[in-house]
């Protein structure tokens, strides 16, 4: 009987439907592993990482490079009969007015898309500097306010420093000491290519000689305005407001450009790239340099 009734237990008994599993899902680790064995290369892709943003800690590193140049007025102020500031050194109108003259043909060189003219084509390699230095001083989202606010930091130390060091005492220095062989005329010329050419040779951001001459050329104007007035206070004012046009107009165009457009700026091989990637550092996802792309991947 027993037997008889457990047989007929088994025979009725129906266990209850279970419900469907869900696919089994793979961890990210896996599915990179997986796309990358599909792959003819067998690179592993990395995952995109954050682009530079906005960091006042990064702005005032940008603000301090300048400062360095400081040495130089510091070590000509005990020189006799120099001068840094100008013999007519004065912060009035007279100053402002010429200040705005000479800084009007500054912008205008600055400005216009002088690069599409074939033979000064080089000039894009000018543009792409200033808009690497721009997204890692400022970041890749449009932040007006801020920007604002670091574009005045930034240009007015480089305008104070640069000018005292290149226009207020080594151009001065040099006249001074050239007065002793040539006629003033021959000296303020020599004076003021000598300290254009250092200038645009400490600005060279770019693989080419397109910055320098572009630097050189700045150089030159903040030198001639410095030897028509000699009123330190225009070149600093000039350098002033080219710098800071400059650097909000060159926010809003790398706002604006897109994230492949600011990660091949980050990317690049130019000395000024090359040389933020190192001081302010570089994200993980950025692109490899050139001459990283190329190179066989080391096993672990």
């Amino acid at each position: 009987l027993m037997a008889t009734l457990v047989a007929a237990l088994l025979l009725s008994y129906s266990p209850s439907p279970r419900p469907a599993l869900p696919p089994p899902r793979f961890s990210a680790a896996l599915q990179l592993t997986s796309a990358a064995a599909q792959r003819s290369d067998g690179v592993l892709p990395l995952p995109a990482s954050p682009l530079p943003h906005f960091a006042w800690r990064t702005v005032v590193t940008f603000a301090a490079n300048p400062a360095a140049f400081l040495v130089i007025p510091l070590l000509f102020r005990f020189a006799p009969g120099l001068d840094v500031l100008g013999a007519n050194w004065a912060t009035d109108r007279m100053a402002l007015r010429h200040g705005l003259v000479g800084t009007a043909p500054l912008l205008a060189l600055t400005l216009l898309p002088l690069d599409r003219i074939p033979a000064l084509s080089s000039l894009r390699e000018v543009t792409t500097a200033s808009k690497t230095i721009c997204l890692y001083a400022f970041g890749a989202r449009l932040v007006p306010l801020r920007a604002f606010a670091a574009a005045t930091l930034l240009a007015g130390s480089a305008a104070v420093c640069e000018e005292l060091a290149f226009r207020g005492a080594l151009m001065g220095g040099a006249e001074r000491l050239c007065l002793q062989l040539l006629p003033p005329r021959i000296c303020a010329l020599i004076a003021l290519a000598a300290q254009a050419l250092l200038f645009g040779r400490l600005h060279s951001y770019t693989a080419s000689a397109a910055y320098f001459a572009a630097a050189t050329v700045a150089g030159c104007a903040f030198g001639a305005a410095f030897l028509a007035t000699r009123n330190l206070a225009v070149p600093v004012l000039m350098h002033f407001a080219v710098d800071m046009v400059s650097f909000l107009v060159c926010h809003v165009q790398v706002s604006r450009s897109g994230e492949a457009e600011q990660r091949r700026l980050i990317g690049g091989d130019s000395p000024i790239a090359t040389a933020l990637r190192g001081l302010v550092g570089v994200p993980p996802g950025a692109p490899p340099r050139a001459d990283e792309r190329s190179a066989p991947q080391q096993g672990a």
